[in-house]
């Protein structure tokens, strides 16, 4: 009557045994529905001390026959211990520990050599751990040279190396003596000789109630391990060869496995296949390069995970074997390729362009998000059942597919919508078909501006956030347009690049002591040509003068960082004390609105998305010519500069014509004006205002009879009207801001208010004066 027995196996006769050398002519074998060897280093070492030191360690399950006239064991549960116990018999002094060194065995050999300081325990050590390390076991070692290199380490000479010998030599005889005493140690072992059809339900049973096994090895068991399947592709039978040899390899051998019938009927069963499979897909397609380093005996859950997706509406793949029996699994293969291609062809124009990754195998997206669109597109083509000819609807659907995968592959990217769900999701997607419906151009508004309020939340000082996949792939849309097809494969050309420089900014927070600013926010990235990123460092486009001789500024503007040098003139400005934060925050914030407001309208450029502005109660950029005073709304809000032009306008009677970023004539060209504000700085009891003159935006407004600098204090009801020849002429007063070779690169406007509204400008030579210029202010 088939049954159990209880044995009991020394761990010298399971090491033996699992390399087929035992005595009593007894082996070991692997069975095919094993998983791999998965524990790592510290599980066996923590297996073997619980031996040494006499814990229960449990039994292991043998089943029982007999084969070549010899007892055979196949090893049902047990392969971890097992694998640790070959391991430890075979080379012990693997599992010897830095801390087996006590610190009575240092003390008294540094006794020996007249030392008795505790800090040099661990010289010791580390000098007799890297000798045993080189050792294979503890018999008949030669401890000379180790002595000598102790003795040599503190200067003792050599009269004291043979009393370390001695010592040295009766704490490894201890060594050995502990090892023989492991080797003799008893494992109780369940022999089971019953039919061997039922060991994959006990594998199964065994590893569902508890053991952390992953859930596709348990489906080797419960699969059927005989019902074969030939495979024309040959890489996936090497796949599934690869993973048996290294068993075979470790000198274990595996119940029924033929490494050249195996390669020459090309016959697999339905789990090896998947395994197989699994490995080759993810070697061959860059966007299903999934845990590509993971060992050869390991599982791979992807081609699992992918043809269940592909062959069933829900998610069990615990029944996946019985779909593989009914159709032609090669033609099946075939159609899962096209299908892929087809996916990686459609997301490519964000896909291949790497950016500063130096790695062309970076991905941007997640498992599930891609095998979703993989599996959602092989039902689109194939109807099921037939894979060999393509499904008659596919012509009239494949490019609304095409265009909508890529698009959904950045939506969801950028709205983490794979973050949650798991397979259950892939199903999902596919009932009906998400892929074929439009997402709005509302929809798009929202999850960029969402996206961007997040990054905005971020308070990075001296560590700045590392870029994510949905940056990325934000920067990689928005360059769709500008970069040439060479530019976009070229893995080694581009950086991404900071316009505000992440050092830079950091120092300005350290400056004024603040919390810290979304450094990385995506509205503070661009790709850059290496070469010209390289050679800025840590300055921004415009502050260094030597960089801005050897580039093209108007193509960096243009092409790359979508920028003019007004919009980072907030970095030239003084940050000095606590209070200083708020307003460099504000400019900050104002610059990275206004910019990612220009990116968002790229990316739409980009993809063909309808560009959609939503009515917020954020600002609004005004057109290049002002609104009429009857099309003037009171009630909308708009940005504090244009404010400052409206009241303008209103005050010079007349409409202005917009001729440069911040430049703005009359019509009769009579009056020119170059328009700047500032945030308010509190310094004492008065509020202070700090702008740069710049000679450049001048030549906007040449030829204009009357020319005026517009200065924006706070709002639009403090504005100083300020000739340019007032300015001109006391220019040498006027403290001033320097490049490397010593070009004036501004001039430092400083004002101030006092609580009864008196305005003031501030000039530094020769000495400190204030010129009162409350006349300048432009009245209501």
């Amino acid at each position: 009557m088939a049954g159990c027995t209880c044995e009991n196996w020394t761990i010298q006769d399971l090491s033996c045994a699992l390399r087929d050398m035992h005595k009593d002519s007894k082996r070991i074998v692997v069975p095919m529905f094993q998983r791999g060897k998965r524990w790592k280093k510290d599980q066996e070492h923590k297996f073997i001390d619980s031996v040494i030191k006499g814990y229960p360690v449990g039994t292991m399950l043998f089943y029982e026959t007999f084969e070549d006239n010899k007892r055979t064991y196949i090893l049902v549960d047990g392969l971890q211990r097992g694998n640790s116990i070959k391991k430890y018999m075979t080379s012990p002094t693997e599992f010897f520990y830095d801390d087996s060194i006590s610190d009575e065995l240092c003390a008294s050999i540094l006794e020996l050599i007249s030392k008795s300081d505790e800090s040099e325990y661990v010289t010791v050590r580390n000098i007799l751990s890297e000798f045993i390390k080189e050792q294979k076991t503890f018999k008949n070692l030669q401890y000379y040279e180790v002595a000598k290199k102790i003795a040599e380490k503190f200067s003792a000479g050599y009269e004291p190396i043979g009393e370390i010998i001695e010592i040295i030599k009766a704490f490894f005889e201890e060594r050995q003596a502990l090892y023989d005493k492991i080797a003799s140690t008893v494992i109780p072992v369940i022999v089971y000789n019953g039919d061997e059809n039922n060991l994959p339900e006990i594998f199964d049973r065994i590893n569902s109630q508890g053991t952390p096994l992953d859930p596709y090895e348990v489906y080797a068991a419960s699969w059927p391990v005989n019902q074969r399947y030939t495979i024309a592709n040959s890489e996936i039978i090497e796949c599934v060869v690869r993973k048996y040899d290294t068993f075979i390899e470790d000198d274990f051998v595996i119940h029924g496995y033929n490494r050249e019938e195996m390669r020459s009927k090309k016959a697999v069963n339905a789990f090896e296949y998947l395994f197989g499979l699994s490995k080759y897909l993810v070697n061959k397609y860059s966007i299903l390069a999934f845990n590509t380093g993971l060992s050869d005996d390991t599982v791979n859950s992807l081609g699992f995970e992918l043809v269940n997706a592909c062959l069933n509406d829900t998610d069990r793949i615990k029944t996946l074997y019985k779909n593989l029996q009914t159709i032609d699994v090669n033609a099946f293969e075939q159609a899962l390729y096209k299908s892929i291609d087809f996916v990686a062809e459609s997301i490519s124009i964000v896909t291949k362009f790497k950016g500063n990754s130096r790695s062309a195998n970076k991905l941007f997206h997640s498992k599930y998000q891609i095998l979703s669109m993989i599996s959602t597109t092989f039902k689109e083509m194939y109807e099921h059942g037939n894979y060999t000819t393509i499904s008659p609807q596919w012509n009239d659907r494949k490019h609304m597919l095409s265009k909508n995968l890529m698009l959904y592959y950045v939506y969801d990217i950028i709205t983490n919508y794979w973050s949650e769900g798991g397979t259950n999701k892939i199903h999902s997607a596919a009932k009906p078909n998400r892929y074929m419906i439009q997402i709005s151009s509302r929809t798009w508004m929202v999850a960029l501006d969402s996206f961007f309020e997040k990054s905005m939340l971020r308070a990075e000082t001296k560590k700045v956030a590392s870029l994510k996949s949905e940056e990325y792939v934000i920067l990689n849309c928005i360059y769709l347009n500008t970069f040439t097809a060479m530019d976009q494969l070229s893995i080694e050309k581009f950086d991404v690049e900071h316009i505000a420089p992440k050092d830079q900014v950091r120092r300005l927070i350290e400056a004024c002591q603040g919390e810290g600013l979304p450094i990385s926010c995506i509205a503070n990235l661009c790709y850059l040509p290496e070469y010209i990123n390289r050679s800025k460092r840590d300055r921004n486009f415009y502050q260094d003068k030597k960089y801005l001789q050897h580039i093209n500024l108007q193509e960096v503007e243009c092409k790359y960082s979508f920028t003019e040098s007004e919009d980072l003139e907030w970095m030239d400005m003084p940050y000095e004390k606590m209070e200083d934060f708020e307003v460099l925050k504000d400019y900050y914030t104002d610059y990275c609105t206004k910019r990612f407001d220009r990116l968002k309208h790229l990316l739409c450029d980009s993809l063909s998305i309808e560009y959609e502005k939503i009515d917020t109660q954020t600002d609004v950029v005004q057109e290049v010519v002002l609104p009429k005073q009857e099309e003037r709304n009171p009630g909308k809000q708009v940005k504090f500069a244009d404010k400052c032009i409206l009241k303008l306008a209103q005050a010079m009677g007349k409409d202005l014509i917009k001729v440069g970023r911040s430049s703005y004539k009359t019509k009769d060209s009579n009056k020119g004006f170059i328009i700047t504000t500032s945030k308010m700085y509190i310094q004492g009891s008065r509020e202070k205002y700090w702008f740069a003159y710049r000679k450049n935006p001048l030549k906007d407004i040449q030829g204009c009879e009357e020319q005026y600098v517009v200065y924006g204090c706070k709002d639009e009801s403090t504005i100083i009207l300020l000739p340019i020849s007032e300015i001109e002429k006391r220019l040498d007063c006027i403290n001033i801001s320097k490049d490397e070779d010593g070009n004036i690169v501004h001039w430092h406007m400083v004002f101030f208010k006092d609580k009864n509204g008196k305005m003031a400008w501030l000039l530094s030579k020769p000495q400190l004066e204030e010129i009162d210029i409350t006349d300048y202010q432009l009245e209501d």
